[in-house]
């Protein structure tokens, strides 16, 4: 089996294993957590403990990004860890785990437009009726849900946020893809790192001046637990592993998945 044919059997494995799992569960770990800490809180929780691992890299050779690939890693840290995760907190808390999962996971469809519109990417059939079924799944979910239980205004304003995380990471996508298209030899744990110092950065200070840290149950386990999982397994090992799989597969295929 030829190297390429090695790559490509292989992605599927990396964004199943454990990159869809960890992904998956977060949504309800985050409401678990949220019950809690602040939303913002837990965002900041999520993302800060991988981004202080940056320090590690002088120690393991490996030398802090420069020049392009740091604006690059900064801009991508912002979008794919800053926005997103507080994003997916934040919607998670106002319009539920369900409703974030579906319009946060709605990235292909955003990947899909944007590769058009920004990078001249053809869109085949295929992709065209999946761009017009995503859009009129979005639409029907999202009007479903207006004038339940839950306030109109808290629910339409998490939906929002969660479409602002889902069009971030979409950009990330595309971003991170060209660049590993540009570069093969591309350290997918050295940017990894970079991007979640930059963007947990933001995080820590805005969770601790929003609302303070008086407003957080430190002492709760169930915060702790819920934490650890989202911090080892959704930020660290789901990130990585899905880059990985980005680097063998189009953009198109890897958020599809």
């Amino acid at each position: 089996m030829s190297l390429s044919a090695r790559n490509q059997a292989v992605a599927p494995l990396l964004l199943l294993t454990p990159g869809v799992f960890f992904w998956g569960s977060s949504f309800w770990s985050t409401t678990m957590a949220v019950e809690h800490a602040p939303a913002i809180m837990v965002a900041m929780l999520r993302t800060a403990p991988v981004g202080v691992l940056i320090l590690l890299l002088p120690l393991l050779g490996i030398p802090f990004l420069r020049g392009r690939m740091l604006f690059m890693s900064a801009v991508t840290g912002v979008l794919s860890v800053g926005v997103l995760d507080a994003a997916l907190s934040i919607s998670t808390d106002l319009a539920g785990p369900g409703n974030a999962s579906i319009l946060i996971n709605s990235s292909p469809f955003w990947v899909l437009l944007l590769g058009f519109l920004f990078l001249s990417e053809r869109i085949s059939a295929v992709g065209l009726i999946g761009l017009v079924a995503g859009f009129a799944g979005v639409v029907t979910m999202v009007s479903s849900q207006l004038g339940g239980d839950v306030g109109t205004l808290r629910l339409v304003g998490g939906m929002a946020i969660a479409l602002v995380g889902a069009v971030s990471w979409s950009i990330c996508i595309l971003w991170v893809k060209a660049e590993a298209q540009r570069n093969a030899e591309l350290d997918l744990v050295q940017l990894s790192l970079h991007q979640f110092a930059f963007g947990s950065a933001p995080l820590i200070v805005i969770a601790f001046a929003w609302k303070g840290a008086g407003s957080t149950d430190w002492g709760s386990g169930a915060l702790w637990g819920n934490v650890a999982w989202l911090v080892l397994g959704a930020g660290a090992i789901a990130t990585i592993t899905f880059f990985m799989a980005l680097k063998r597969l189009s953009a198109t295929a890897t958020a599809s998945s």
